[in-house]
């Protein structure tokens, strides 16, 4: 039988506002895997626990929270052959429609499009199409694919840890992003809705690379697990080459401003200061921390210092803002597996 292993890299988990509580092996059969019939992969899952402080009396706690896991993959292969975005996976007997009841995300493990994702649209027994215009798909690329994560998955449906009220202005807060425009969501006790609706939003989708600010309020500390699968691969965030979006910290531990490698990417704007330079911004607790790029060093605005070992706690996100009148392009940022994967027989 062929044996997989993994181990992590030389990355510790630290102790932050986000405690780390481990990683577990499981061993899952991997679907279509090119190996032997009967190999197995070691699929790490892990548990972060975020804690939400209680605030001063009358006022609210924010806390920025980015998800450094997706959901447990449902299916892994290998795509036999391809025609435009829909693609073939020897005879998986897949139900048909099943990937598009509730959106799941087909995302390559390997190939030129490793670690990034793409929504499922449509699905037969045997095929399986996804929204991914003028992108190469080619034949012999190791995909998976999960379900998204959505506000019942994340904090729970009928039971959450954060304060539940009838309306926003007794219920703690969980705020998204949907374009240019923050949506404010909070649980009633029974289901959560969206500010001046009366509908389920348990089904709100979170984009994996996709960061939220919860505002709590009530008189005690708010603890938050958040569970789910660990990447053996590379993530793949999309950045916006105009305006700003909050992007999690797609790893399972603690990384720094430099480790991201966002001044890498083509058309990140640097400069002498603040104004002139593309914007990453990380919430203190009471106010955005700003900091930029010099094309020599990260810097943070008001400070000569280098800030290249800024820290960016697991379970969190930065809001990325671009300069004003950017035109560059959405681009991705990849982010390297927390694990090295070796085979041995």
């Amino acid at each position: 039988m062929t044996a997989t292993h993994s181990r992590l890299r030389n990355n510790v988990p630290r102790k932050a506002d986000a405690l780390w509580l481990g990683l577990m092996l499981l061993s899952l059969p991997f679907a279509g895997a090119p190996l032997h019939a009967a190999s197995l992969v070691s699929e790490p899952v892990g548990c972060v626990r975020v804690v939400i402080p209680s605030p001063a009396t009358g006022e609210t706690t924010r806390k920025v929270l980015g998800i450094p896991f997706n959901r447990a993959s449902v299916f892994r292969g290998i795509v036999t052959s391809v025609s435009g975005s829909t693609i073939k996976s020897g005879t998986p007997a897949w139900t048909s429609g099943q990937f598009v009841s509730a959106v799941h995300y087909l995302k390559f493990r390997t190939g030129p499009n490793a670690g990034r994702y793409f929504t499922v649209t449509a699905n037969t027994a045997d095929t399986l199409t996804v929204n991914a215009p003028g992108v190469a798909i080619a034949e012999k690329q190791v995909f998976e694919i999960f379900p998204a994560q959505t506000l019942g998955s994340l904090f729970g449906t009928t039971s959450v840890a954060l304060r539940t009220g009838p309306d926003e202005a007794s219920a703690d807060l969980v705020r998204i992003q949907n374009g240019n425009v923050w949506n404010t969501y909070f649980h009633n006790g029974a289901q959560w809705l969206i500010s001046g609706g009366t509908s389920s939003q348990n089904g709100t989708i979170i984009r994996p690379e996709q960061g939220l600010i919860v505002v709590a309020g009530g008189t005690s500390p708010v603890s938050l697990a958040l569970r789910g699968s660990v990447s053996i691969t590379s993530e793949a965030s999309l950045l916006p080459g105009s305006g700003e979006a909050l992007v999690a910290n797609r790893l399972p531990f603690d990384t720094t401003l430099s480790a991201l490698k966002i001044q890498s990417l083509s058309g990140w704007t640097k400069g002498a200061s603040a104004s002139v330079a593309d914007n990453l911004m990380r919430w203190n607790g009471s106010s955005w921390n700003v900091y930029y790029h010099t094309g020599a060093r990260w810097q943070m605005a008001g400070s000569q210092a280098s800030q290249d070992g800024a820290s960016l706690p697991v379970g969190e996100a930065l809001l990325i803002r671009r300069r004003d009148g950017s035109t560059a392009s959405a681009t991705f940022l990849d982010t390297a597996a927390p694990f090295e994967y070796t085979l041995s027989e």
